[in-house]
């Protein structure tokens, strides 16, 4: 009888070892095979004509590089990788705009692993989706401590983490394909939106944060409860901005019937 082909491992190209460190815990944090993943840190920026082809223990298998690269969406991201990498042939995965702010996309696990100070709870208070964050590693220095801290990230709410973070999905879900595994994950991410963006800031300009505004059948919500869920592009969140958006149609619609009047001929004018 033939022997079972070995599962084949994956290589993984990053700049740093600090980037390889957040990009083990994120593997591991999906519940994905870290032990077939090979992560080699270049201690050098990856760019075209850069060599992917360094000693391995798994020759012949998959390759794959992570780098940090902010932009508007994830295939931004890619498609400028692409236009500045060697090999085209791989797989491209970015952290927008570095890995840093990964450790940002499971807010509950930010809040539990902040340092107990009140500035740092402050700002904790006030974060951003994490690709919105301009400066993750300095703030996660701030915010958690030396790296020696990050550590944390391992055991995160993917789900919640890859909900929030669209490239770090993009990554998970890419790793995944190269593995062979089905992950876990949310079927689509929060992208950048500028609507979600307006409502969340018009809700924290207006109103008081325990101010109650909506009412459903399925709850109450107050001013800050829907920032949060409009913030995570939740279901509870897109439905409320859809209900804003409907309310003030119709405001706009009477008010252009009320000030309408008739001319002397008879026809109707604004």
């Amino acid at each position: 009888m033939a022997e079972a082909a070995l599962p084949q491992v994956v290589r993984l190209f990053v700049e740093s070892s600090g980037v390889a460190s957040v990009a083990r815990w994120a593997l591991e944090a999906a519940g994905l095979p870290v032990d077939r993943v090979e992560i080699v840190a270049l201690n050098d920026s990856l760019h075209a004509g850069r060599p992917l082809d360094l000693p391995s223990s798994s020759p012949g298998g998959p390759r794959a590089a992570l780098m940090d690269l902010d932009a508007r969406s994830v295939p931004d991201a890619v498609k400028r990788a692409r236009a500045r990498f060697g090999d085209a042939d791989i797989p491209i995965f970015c952290a927008v705009p570095m890995v840093e702010a990964w450790l940002f996309a499971d807010d509950e696990a930010v809040v539990k692993n902040a340092a107990p100070d009140e500035e740092v709870r402050a700002i904790v208070e006030r974060l951003p989706l994490p690709e919105e964050i301009p400066d993750p590693k300095s703030l996660a220095r701030f915010v958690f401590g030396p790296p020696s801290r990050w550590e944390f990230f391992r055991t995160v709410n993917v789900q919640r983490a890859a909900a929030r973070s669209p490239s770090l999905r993009a990554f998970l879900a890419g790793m995944a394909k190269l593995l062979g595994v089905s992950p876990s994950l949310p079927e689509e991410s929060v992208a950048r939106s500028l609507d979600r963006d307006v409502f969340a800031g018009l809700l924290a300009e207006i109103l008081p944060a325990d101010t109650i505004v909506w009412r459903t059948t399925s709850g109450v919500y107050t001013a800050s409860d829907l920032r949060r869920e409009i913030a995570e592009g939740s279901e509870i969140g897109r439905q409320y901005a859809s209900d804003l958006l409907r309310i003030a149609r119709d405001f706009l619609m009477r008010k252009a019937r009320r000030d309408e009047r008739p001319s002397a001929n008879g026809l109707w004018v604004q």
